[in-house]
């Protein structure tokens, strides 16, 4: 038995982190392997695979570590926090400014050059009317300039692809996403 415990608190640390977490935040493993996800509906030309996948018990919140691979074979890894919703508006985003690549770069969306930042996020969507909102609303203050954002017909997206993939970041996520959300379902 000591060595069984020492061997999960070792070498198995990481993924008991993980399942422990999970248990403690009401949160079960949810199917791996080619995954289509109705909230990212734009990137569907990008074949996801789930690697790892947490759901809450009510169904509200998915985390996914996600592998795209593109057209021309480029396979990329993503963190991605869902955070469903009862409604927003056309899919819009804030990109960090500063982030090699996001998830946010798979999807149709068009820059805003305007209502961006060259320090912090830079404004994607498809109408100016909801790109101006989230550009000048309280939402881009509560991300973290190495954190992505897309609000969708139903959910809040958010790409926490530059940070690791472990329970913290989760935590920090989920309570990202909370304040995101009752953020937004005060301005509609």
């Amino acid at each position: 038995m000591y060595a069984r415990l020492v061997r999960r608190h070792t070498q198995g640390r990481e993924r008991f982190a993980k399942w422990e977490w999970a248990v403690n935040r009401r949160f079960r493993t949810g199917p791996l392997g080619a995954v289509t996800i109705d909230a990212l509906d734009e990137i569907r030309d990008h074949h996801l695979h789930a690697l790892e996948h947490y759901r809450s018990r009510d169904g509200k919140v998915s985390i996914y570590k996600l592998r795209s691979v593109a057209a021309d074979e480029t396979v990329r890894t993503w963190h991605v926090l869902l955070r469903y919703v009862d409604s927003y508006s056309t899919p819009i985003a804030l990109r960090p400014a500063t982030s090699r690549s996001s998830l946010i770069d798979l999807m149709n969306l068009q820059l805003f050059p305007k209502l961006s930042s060259e320090t912090r996020f830079n404004v994607y969507g498809l109408r100016a009317i909801d790109a101006r909102q989230l550009a000048t609303g309280p939402t881009r203050a509560l991300l973290p300039p190495d954190i992505g954002l897309i609000r969708n017909a139903d959910a809040v997206i958010v790409d926490f692809t530059d940070r690791p993939f472990d329970p913290t970041e989760f935590s920090r996520a989920c309570a990202v996403a909370e304040q995101i959300a009752a953020v937004g379902a005060k301005s509609v």
